[in-house]
């Protein structure tokens, strides 16, 4: 009796982690409105369009082609509607959640589970790509997947046959076409299986397998899949994209961690751990040279790999591009910590982590802030620019248009506005300022997150002049009256 009592506390720990963690990911979900790269996402996830068409829309805006069909599959069956994309994104981090406790579960001991657990709920990195339309978190779910079908336990690998190898070689492939930084994970596990074989000098035939059949999914992906899409998408000159800046020398001071953990400080403190336990319990890691091991190598290979082709070639590292190193960050910590025989510096590092994360979101993060007050927009406030056109005397409306490397940026942005002005039920009139038939008086929505150029009133827009300017974040309205009027 006392067992099953033991275990139902055990399950109900968990159970409450997670609840706690589907709340502050849940409320407020649609609090802010869609940002470009979300924009693209819903345009392209279009239900009621062909998969030609998808394909098309895909190629000419990212490599990352498998969040948005499974996107567009989602609006077919609950709608297209600009308050529903992000429950998609909700679902997979709900997703993400319960398989990194299964991994835990597999790899570790229970105090390691509850702590480890516990941190990713309420990392910050997690739950703000949660509810983002981009294929960050199904990144994120399917490395997550990827490993838990190679490793058994924290000292072992599953026994390779011929239903997980087709199983791990499916999955690597759904991992590349979500995104391609997915590449640094296969290598990793290629080099780990490579060096296991030589440290042991054991020669497991499907182990063969799995090294060769990694390694031609990441060739093929490499030299056909990503030079059509480069092609397609104009993008000839390489993978750096022309918004990616090189990184600062105080890079090398954090490396992006205090981005994942909420804070400069606390980043700081996450990083010296992780770097503390590493060097601690080298000897452990290579000895063993187990699934900690594989997320040493992992994380190296995370920023080795793009730092050197950004000198090399151009820059193409940012942090959400390698989200998911906050799986071997998180495992490493969370299991190491509990190896220390130093119950005062146990505890004392188990405190510091979990009382310093805590006090950054209740205090200083909107995931928390916004149970108790208001909290600040990131993200261009486009329903209360509609509202305000709505309010006005003036019901014509259009889109500023962006010169854009990006194909469809203006389709995307006209799409999203008007499935805004379906969901407001507002009639308004939207117009395209390339006809010549156009209102006197008209506003214009200039979304400038990503494109920041000057309005400026040239070809059909020269007899206008802007009377009323109106700021929305990173959104500005200008309302245009024809001149003499």
């Amino acid at each position: 009796m006392f067992d099953n009592k033991k275990f139902s506390l055990k399950i109900f720990l968990i159970l409450f982690i997670f609840i706690f963690a589907a709340i502050i990911r849940f409320y407020n979900i649609n609090y802010e409105d869609f940002w470009t790269d979300e924009i693209f996402a819903f345009f392209t996830s279009e239900p009621n369009i062909s998969f030609k068409e998808t394909l098309i829309r895909t190629l000419d805006t990212n490599f990352n082609s498998l969040f948005d069909f499974l996107l567009k599959e989602f609006h077919s069956l609950f709608g297209y509607d600009v308050h529903l994309s992000r429950f998609f994104s909700l679902i997979l981090s709900f997703l993400t959640l319960l398989v990194f406790a299964a991994l835990l579960y597999k790899i570790s001991s229970y105090p390691s589970l509850v702590f480890g657990f516990y941190v990713l709920s309420i990392n910050i990195f997690h739950i703000r790509y949660s509810t983002e339309v981009r294929s960050y978190i199904l990144t994120f779910l399917l490395v997550l997947i990827f490993i838990y079908l190679n490793f058994k336990n924290k000292n072992s690998e599953h026994e390779i046959n011929i239903k997980r190898l087709s199983a791990i070689i499916f999955v690597s492939i759904l991992m590349l076409i979500s995104h391609a930084f997915t590449l640094l994970v296969l290598g990793s596990l290629i080099l780990f299986k490579l060096i296991k074989t030589l440290k042991t000098r054991k020669i497991n035939f499907f182990e063969i397998y799995l090294i060769i059949g990694l390694t031609l999914v990441s060739m093929l992906y490499l030299f056909v899949y990503l030079p059509i899409n480069m092609q397609y998408a104009d993008q000839l000159v390489g993978i750096s994209p022309h918004w990616i800046k090189q990184v600062k020398p105080s890079f090398y001071t954090n490396y992006f961690f205090s981005q994942y953990f909420g804070s400069r400080i606390l980043g700081l403190i996450y990083l010296l751990i992780l770097i503390y336990l590493v060097v601690k319990f080298r000897n452990t890691l290579y000895k063993n040279y187990n699934i900690y091991s594989f997320f040493v190598i992992l994380i190296f290979f995370s920023y080795f790999i793009p730092l050197l082709y950004g000198y090399l070639f151009g820059p193409i590292l940012i942090s959400r591009y390698i989200m998911f190193v906050l799986i071997p960050i998180v495992c490493l910590i969370s299991h190491l910590i509990f190896l220390i025989n130093n119950k005062f510096i146990k505890y004392f590092l188990i405190i510091l982590i979990c009382l310093t994360t805590t006090i950054n979101h209740v205090f200083f993060e909107n995931t928390f802030k916004q149970f108790y007050t208001n909290i600040n927009y990131t993200k261009p406030q486009i329903k209360d620019a509609l509202n305000a056109i709505n309010n006005s005397n003036v019901k014509f409306l259009t889109v500023k248009t962006k010169y854009a490397k990006e194909k469809n940026l203006n389709e995307s942005y006209e799409n999203y506005i008007k499935k805004y002005l379906e969901k407001l039920k507002y009639e308004l009139n939207f117009v395209n300022y390339s006809n010549d038939n156009m209102p006197r008086k008209f506003w214009v929505i200039d979304i400038r997150d990503a494109y920041k150029d000057d309005m400026i009133l040239e070809g059909n827009l020269k007899n206008y002049e802007i009377v009323k300017k109106l700021y929305f974040n990173s959104l500005e309205l200008f309302l245009l009256v024809t001149k003499n009027y």
